[in-house]
């Protein structure tokens, strides 16, 4: 089956000489080049030498497989330059390979290209962690506004159910402290009340008066409500 494969192929490609060009080390960006580089030769399993030329000018040789040449490109003038191979095989036949040009670029205006890319890349990471970190804190406004903090902790009113911080005037009164709710106006004897039920409640508040607002104005009025809250 792999021999009629074989056959099927024309024998020109199976005789063709193919040069590629690899870079090692340094600049490649389209045709400009600029650093270290290897010819790379694939062909028969009869060849047995290879030529590397550029601009037609031979710059070496191998005879041995696999069949390779490295060079720099400061080794040659800038500008424009094609690169091919001339291949031997053992039955006495020449082979020319497939060309490529490339375009030796220096080593400043190599550093210049690469700005040109390295710099838009780097706006566009900082300006996306820019623009995440604004969501985030966005988001962390927003919690820590709904937060109900003061340094005597904060407690829900029995009367209107509403979060409030304690005041520095309530009167305390054995384990908790007989104070006024800044949301209803009423006097009653409340305890602190862990923070997550006070996130809770600040959150289902804030709910609340968003669906049953008529207008946006209630909704400000309902922020300064919990300023008025939050510490005394």
């Amino acid at each position: 089956m792999f021999s009629l494969l074989l056959a099927a192929i024309p024998a020109s490609a199976q005789e063709a000489l193919t040069l590629r060009l690899r870079r090692d080390f340094g600049f490649g960006l389209g045709s400009n080049v600029q650093g270290t580089f290897s010819f790379r030769v694939s062909g028969p399993d009869n060849l047995e030498r290879v030529e590397f030329l550029i601009d037609g000018d031979i710059i070496g040789a191998d005879d041995m497989a696999p069949f390779r040449l490295q060079f720099r490109t400061e080794s040659y003038s800038l500008g424009i330059h094609t690169l091919s191979a001339v291949g031997y095989t053992g039955d006495g036949r020449i082979l020319n390979s497939n060309t490529i040009q490339r375009q030796f670029v220096s080593g400043s205006s190599a550093n210049r290209v690469a700005l040109w890319i390295i710099i838009p890349i780097l706006v566009l990471a900082l300006g996306g962690r820019a623009v995440s970190s604004w969501i985030a804190n966005r988001g962390r406004a927003h919690e820590d506004k709904l937060a109900v903090t003061g340094p005597f902790g904060g407690t829900l009113c029995p009367k209107c159910s509403h979060p409030f911080a304690m005041h520095i005037w309530g009167i305390n009164v054995g384990l908790g402290k007989y104070d006024r709710c800044p949301h209803c106006g009423k006097w009653s004897l409340v305890r602190r009340v862990p923070s997550d039920v006070l996130h809770s409640a600040s959150v289902a508040l804030a709910k609340d008066v968003g669906e049953n607002a008529p207008t946006t104005n209630d909704g400000d009025s309902f922020r300064q409500q919990l300023d008025d809250s939050r510490f005394d």
